[in-house]
């Protein structure tokens, strides 16, 4: 039976969404309040080859390959050269940071320790007790706050980790494999992945209602609207349309990051590879370092190496310090070289992300209790996006497949 729904927001959550409900034969209308559709998935073609805008892959299953299916895009599998991933520990380059022995007792702990969430603590705290040292800072630490913006100390375990049992019953293991769906690995797509932006928008044009340059402005307004509602917009819009729903304590801490991508002569690391993750505290400013013309062809133009650097909004002490000069400083401590970069690009995102700590936890439960409210008043409300307990563009598919 068709439904009509409304889906507040046209970033890449929101085309999910439409894409799910289009299937099921809904009747959608999608509003967002930009020109622009895709939010902060886009890529930039410049003269010396493909810069991204936000995420570089997507974990690919057999759910998304459907999908890209039935939206005639062919996804572009990474170089073998990506499997050589390298970890920053004692400054110097590593591909296995932690010792033999460590690793022994790790499998251990995946294997036969309990999960037990501690609100108290911060994600480095719990992972110490959990883990240990040695494996908290050389393995979580560099790969934990690659993917969150951040590090570790501005965390939550339960936030993180928010689909697994931490009551002190299930081991890491049962619940990996309770969640875990085969996966192809990460993959990208001729043109970047504005591609799958471009292309999911393409199939839902003649398909549901768009309505862009689009802005409701207060949830009164949204409320009226009959049939099922869907906010798929930034928590940094959701929060001013909530209004007196959120109180002042509730509101989440939202986070800045800085991508900055390089094309330079030469590469960063002796041998081709997926990147480089950064320890904290070993003098390099940066969370990671993605080897983009290493991981995928057709990165680059000419004889160029093209890298992305991840940097947390405090990365920069002063603001006479630029981007670019932080970049560079990194990259000589690392290459351990002098290389003058032949082009640079930064992308900025204010706000955007959210911070995956206690406050976030407890503003999700918030938002549980009001779609509850709203459902038993007649409203279907549901709220979606990377706040919503998992990160990353598979995560956001298979979270709005559900809807």
């Amino acid at each position: 039976m068709s439904e009509d729904v409304h889906i507040i927001g046209g970033g890449i959550t929101g085309l999910f969404l439409a894409y799910h409900h289009t299937k099921r034969g809904d009747s959608v209308t999608l509003y967002e309040h930009s020109e622009k559709l895709g939010g902060v998935i886009g890529t930039k073609d410049t003269n010396e080859g493909i810069v991204e805008q936000a995420a570089n892959g997507v974990l690919l299953t057999d759910e998304i390959k459907s999908m890209l299916e039935d939206i005639g895009l062919t996804p572009v599998f990474p170089n073998k050269a990506a499997k050589r991933r390298y970890f920053w520990v004692n400054k110097k380059i590593s591909r296995l940071p932690i010792s033999i022995l460590t690793g022994i007792k790790l499998l251990f702990t995946i294997v036969f320790k309990k999960i037990k969430f501690d609100k108290n603590q911060n994600l480095e705290i719990w992972a110490n007790q959990m883990f240990g040292s040695s494996v908290t800072k050389n393995i979580i630490e560099p790969a934990i706050g690659g993917v969150y913006g951040t590090r570790l100390e501005a965390l939550q375990a339960e936030s993180i980790f928010s689909k697994w049992d931490g009551s002190g019953t299930k081991t890491i293991l049962k619940e990996m494999k309770k969640s875990g769906k085969r996966s192809y690995g990460t993959v990208s797509f001729p043109k970047g992945m504005g591609d799958l932006a471009s292309h999911l928008v393409t199939y839902l044009e003649s398909k549901i209602q768009i309505k862009t340059n689009f802005r409701f402005e207060s949830m009164d307004e949204i409320l009226k609207l009959k049939g099922k509602i869907r906010f798929c917009i930034s928590l940094k819009n959701l929060i001013p349309l909530l209004g007196n729903q959120i109180q002042t304590y509730e509101v989440p801490n939202l986070l800045s990051i800085t991508t900055i991508t390089r094309f330079g002569k030469h590469h960063l690391t002796k041998r081709p590879c997926f990147g480089i993750l950064f320890a904290k505290n070993e003098g390099i400013r940066a969370l990671g370092v993605l080897s983009n013309s290493d991981l995928f062809p057709g990165r680059v133009k000419e004889d160029l190496h093209s890298e992305t650097w991840i940097y947390p909004e405090t990365a920069k002490e002063n603001n006479e310090e630029t981007w670019e000069s932080i970049l560079e400083k990194d990259r000589e401590l690392v290459s351990k070289k002098s290389d003058p970069p032949v082009a640079v690009y930064v992308t900025s995102w204010s706000g955007v992300f959210p911070a995956y700590d206690r406050k976030l936890f407890i503003f999700n439960q918030k938002l549980d209790i009001l779609e509850s409210e709203w459902i038993s008043r007649g409203i279907d409300i549901r709220f979606y996006g990377n706040y919503r307990k998992g990160i990353g563009l598979r995560s956001l598919f298979e979270s709005t497949s559900r809807d």
